[in-house]
């Protein structure tokens, strides 16, 4: 489970709130204006829980249930999907789990009371008479059969008695109905096969892959062999790899698909418990499930995100739960003030200038182990960090082995400035930067003539500092040289931030006064229109279509 977020609408809630997220190891956010001394704070609710709904993280909220009602009302897409969703009382009184009894909620409702000394108004009927949710069993085991589980629940409340088949102490330890003639079947074991009809089959994470060659070669020989032994792939707990080896990516990505950690040892496991062995992997069978935190470290990984041009909406739930579970951060000191605060996380900012060392930085952290999120402002791929990292890798490709890397899309500042103004990117374009930090002049101004000249759209980001003003003058005179000089062009200033504007001028009008470093520029081809509504707003876009009206 992600760590969860604790959130107080009013200052009565605070106290309450604070105690909730040491309880469980979260984080405490208060309402900007109205709640004080909590680990961060919110300015917008919705925006807020979203954010946090959206990237997996249980959402506690100390207020009046009817107030996440409606906050989470409008996410609400599958049951399986969602995340814990907690009301509690400003007093602690009353926890009432939401939504989520599939991935704890209820669990988390009763840890949460006992640290208050309050109740959990448990409300599913499972969960109340038998103090288990089958459909969601706890970590270290997984269903085999999870579209059984209502059913089976269903029979259990209406007096039928059940049977367990092998180790399963958290069923044992219920208040389910068992007894060694019960009717319905609650099977436990790792072994692979079909469910017992009408009953359940639960897996223990019981097993561990050893690779010393992790490979996607060595990943199906793996299967081939769990296969053969009648070992059920559910059934495993994580798989290893040695200290140095390098580890092909999908081996990596084949692992991140079925959900299973891989762990970093820096020598072999015991052999006492190995059920099978051929050069380049052994399985291990463990007496009970087996928790990965216990056996070397954690591969490491750095994720490349994009934070957007500003507001929290405009972050992907991707880059979201990236930030979520980073246990560090490391980017351009502006941009990691943009990120939320994380109790815990450590942060490592660094000049603008630097882009590759910070690149580097990044991967070494993740090297020991760290979970590493490098940031960059819009799209993480477009004029960002994410060339910095591929051409760290590139580099020194065996200095890094083990480390994983994602980059996650983003919204880029031109994708913004363009649904501002309308659809000025709506056909064909080009995105130059004009600064000439990290190449020549040169190669801007014969790139910035053959747009031009090929009447494409261009999106011009990095325009001008205070220092650098001589560039853009010389841009513009480029682009007069090959346009017409009504051709129109739009400015967009800290779209999505404090003093955010858009300008709509023309070619020949532009004045290179009104452009600074926050300024986006688009200017159109020969078929951009610009029009104004009765309202005043002024729309700017590219038709798609070329026929002729």
């Amino acid at each position: 489970m992600s760590r969860p977020i604790v959130f107080a609408f009013n200052a009565a809630g605070a106290g309450t709130a604070a105690r909730v997220a040491a309880a469980t190891g979260g984080e405490s956010s208060g309402l900007a204006g109205r709640v004080d001394g909590l680990d961060g704070r919110f300015d917008d609710a919705a925006a807020a829980v979203a954010e946090a709904f959206r990237a997996g993280r249980p959402v506690i909220g100390v207020c009046a249930a009817g107030i996440l009602i409606r906050l989470i009302a409008p996410l609400l897409r599958d049951k399986h999907a969602e995340p814990p969703v907690l009301a509690i009382s400003d007093d602690g009184s009353s926890v009432v789990p939401l939504l989520g009894g599939l991935a704890g909620a209820d669990v988390l409702a009763r840890t949460i009371a006992g640290a208050l000394g309050g109740r959990a108004a448990i409300t599913g009927a499972g969960a109340r008479r038998f103090g288990v949710v089958l459909e969601s069993p706890p970590d270290g085991w997984t269903l085999a059969n999870p579209e059984d589980a209502k059913s089976v629940t269903s029979a259990l409340l209406s007096g039928d008695s059940a049977r367990l088949e092998g180790e399963a102490p958290w069923l044992a330890a219920s208040d389910l109905p068992l007894g060694p003639d019960g009717a319905v079947v609650l099977r436990a074991s790792v072994e692979a096969g079909p469910p017992p009809p009408g009953g359940l089959l639960f897996h223990p994470r019981a097993l561990i892959a050893e690779f010393d060659r992790p490979d996607v070669e060595m990943l199906d020989a793996f299967d081939r062999a769990l296969d053969a032994l009648g070992l059920a792939p559910e059934a495993l707990a994580f798989a290893t790899a040695p200290e140095g080896a390098p580890i092909h990516h999908g081996f990596v990505d084949e692992l991140n698909r079925r959900r299973f950690p891989l762990r970093i040892v820096e020598q072999r496991l015991a052999d006492d418990d190995v059920v099978h062995g051929e050069p380049g992997f052994r399985i291990h069978r463990r007496a009970e499930p087996a928790s990965p935190d216990e056996t070397g470290r954690a591969a490491g990984r750095v994720t490349v995100i994009g934070l957007g041009p500003g507001p929290r909406g405009w972050l992907s739930p991707e880059a979201a739960a990236a930030l979520d579970r980073a246990t560090d951060l490391v980017g351009y000191e502006p941009y990691l003030d943009m990120a939320p605060e994380r109790p815990g996380q450590r942060r490592h900012g660094s000049d603008n200038r630097v882009e590759l060392e910070r690149a580097q930085a990044a991967l070494t952290l993740a090297a020991q182990g760290r979970e590493v999120a490098v940031l960059s402002s819009g799209d993480a791929g477009v004029f960002g960090m994410a060339a910095a990292v591929m051409e760290a890798l590139d580099g020194e490709p065996a200095r890094w082995p083990s480390v994983a890397v994602e980059v996650t899309p983003g919204i880029s500042a031109m994708q913004a400035a363009a649904a501002r103004l309308g659809a000025p990117l709506g056909h064909d374009f080009a995105v130059i930067s004009l600064s000439d930090y990290l190449k020549p002049w040169d190669a801007i101004a014969r790139r910035l003539a053959a747009a031009a000249e090929a009447d494409l759209a261009l999106a011009l980001y990095n325009p001008a500092s205070k220092s650098r003003r001589e560039q853009i003058v010389d841009a513009i005179a480029i682009l007069r040289a090959r346009k017409a000089p009504e051709t129109v062009v739009a400015l967009a200033r800290s779209i999505g931030r404090d003093g955010e504007a858009t300008t709509v001028t023309t070619l020949g009008a532009l004045d290179p006064d009104m452009i600074d470093m926050r300024t986006l520029i688009v200017v159109g081809s020969s078929r951009t229109r610009a029009f104004a509504r009765s309202d005043g707003r002024v729309w700017v876009y590219t038709p798609r279509s070329y026929r002729e009206s």
